[in-house]
């Protein structure tokens, strides 16, 4: 499995894909620069910057009630999309994974 050169591990364990792991890293990236709540751009970081894993993230008690918070709110966002919406993410999101591999090659 070959990642980008100074990230050889992929931030996910058993994760044996290279484009997603990049996709992963660069909306983590995203997190850490921007997101508006400051708890959530230090778990970014941390995880980037290796000192944590996102596992031992999930896991812990101040950032996997972060996780918990964001799955239930991304619950209740997907839920009140209608199919057209949701197609049409599934779509974007589809594309976005082609990009990052096609910029890969």
């Amino acid at each position: 499995m070959i990642f980008d050169g100074e990230r050889d591990q992929p931030l996910l364990r058993h994760m044996r894909d290279p484009v997603l792991d990049r996709f992963l890293r660069k909306s983590l990236e995203e997190q850490a620069a921007n997101d508006p709540d400051p708890l959530r751009r230090d778990m970014a970081r941390d995880v980037l910057s290796g000192a944590i894993t996102l596992q031992q993230a999930a896991n812990s008690n101040v950032y996997g009630e972060l996780f918990a918070r964001q799955a239930d709110e991304l619950a209740d966002w997907w839920d009140s999309l209608s199919e057209k919406d949701r197609d049409r993410l599934y779509a974007e999101a589809v594309e976005a994974i082609a990009d990052l591999d096609e910029t890969s090659r």
